[in-house]
């Protein structure tokens, strides 16, 4: 009986080392796409809005009413989580990001 425990034990962490490095490198991946890809866009999300600042305040109106600003907003949070799931799919392998859906 000890030994069929020590088997399973030694079997155990055959297994879990390789599955904890594998998952090490894909989060420290993700980490590294998402500051890199945020950044970018944070770049241009303050272009877009510093050049909405310029407009005429009748247009200001008009598209705060529209809500205009939520909606630039919601579109840079969407291809920030884009990228971090497909740099987080593609972990253990080289990656190229695709801004077009597949094909």
């Amino acid at each position: 009986m000890p030994a069929i425990i020590g088997l399973f034990i030694r079997m155990l962490g055959l297994s879990i080392v390789p599955l904890g490095w594998r998952l090490l490198r894909g989060l420290g991946f993700a980490a590294i796409s998402y500051v890199g890809i945020d950044a970018a866009l944070n770049k241009a999300k303050d272009y877009a809005f510093s050049q909405l600042g310029g407009l005429p305040a009748d247009w200001l109106s008009v598209l705060g009413m529209l809500k205009v600003d939520v909606c630039l907003n919601i579109l840079f949070s969407a291809y920030i989580a884009r990228a971090l799931l497909a740099g987080m799919n593609k972990a253990g392998s080289k990656t190229s990001m695709k801004w077009t859906p597949k094909e």
